[in-house]
């Protein structure tokens, strides 16, 4: 009885940690974009999940036609800590008191965790067999700020805002950008900050366009956003610290592919 009870917990133990490529936030995803090879690091404190449990998320592609719904996602990073928790919660049950050890940790299971703080790493497919120079980046990053809500009055943004909120409420699964707006080019990246609706679901997304071995490559750290935290004020502190972790992976990445 202990001999199978030993071997049903590693066997848990190893489905758990197949949801996660490594737990080591020095981890590196190797990828290619056309034939450019890049290597995908995440913040400090931050791992790759492996491809089957990524969570369903929109496909974001910024161009000088606005932002459109579709791209290439690369990769995607989740806290380290948390991923080791669903890891350790691989020799019991989870609080659902479902057995795990019989299953595979894949959309669904992940779909039931907080997954906290995302970085989504996405090709864009409009430029990605161009050479992208950092005076294109700069460009678009111009472009993209005469389209965005700056410019409209705060009245205005809360008439949309609303609109985007029944819409995402009750517009099925559709990812809905309600506002976005442009934080400025500071070389070597254009950062784009987006409230989105999906379903009940509201997002708070900071976008870090940049150049890797002249391509495009965005980076999205996205966090879901309560309506308590909105109602506390949160939504500063929350867009402040995905900020400060946009830069941390924008500053990885380019080190990792020098």
């Amino acid at each position: 009885m202990r001999g199978r009870d030993v071997k049903r917990s590693l066997l848990c133990v190893a489905f758990f940690a197949g949801a996660v490529l490594a737990l080591d936030d020095a981890a590196a995803i190797e990828i290619a974009i056309d034939d450019t090879k890049i290597e995908l690091v995440g913040p400090t404190g931050y791992c790759p999940l492996d491809k089957s449990s990524w969570p369903e998320s929109q496909l974001i592609d910024f161009t000088s036609d606005g932002i459109k719904k579709r791209g290439e996602r690369l990769a995607y990073f989740v806290d380290c800590e948390r991923a080791r928790s669903w890891h350790e919660d691989g020799s019991g049950k989870d609080r659902g008191d479902k057995d795990l050890g019989h299953k595979d940790l894949g959309h669904k299971d992940l779909g039931h965790k907080d997954l906290g703080d995302i970085v989504d790493y996405q090709a864009s497919l409009q430029l990605r067999d161009q050479n992208v120079t950092s005076a294109m980046l700069e460009k678009l990053c111009d472009t993209l700020r005469k389209g965005d809500d700056s410019s409209k009055g705060w009245f205005e943004i809360v008439l949309e805002t609303i609109k985007g909120a029944v819409k995402g409420s009750y517009g099925g699964a559709e990812d809905t950008t309600v506002i976005y707006l442009v934080l400025g080019y500071e070389d070597p990246a254009c950062r784009v900050l987006r409230f989105s609706m999906r379903n009940r679901e509201k997002v708070y997304t900071v976008s870090a366009l940049t150049t890797i071995k002249s391509k495009l490559v965005t980076v999205h750290v996205s966090t879901k956003v309560r309506d308590m935290d909105l109602l506390k004020g949160n939504a500063g502190e929350m867009i402040t610290r995905l900020l400060a972790t946009s830069r941390q992976a924008a500053t990885a990445l380019i080190a990792a592919n020098q």
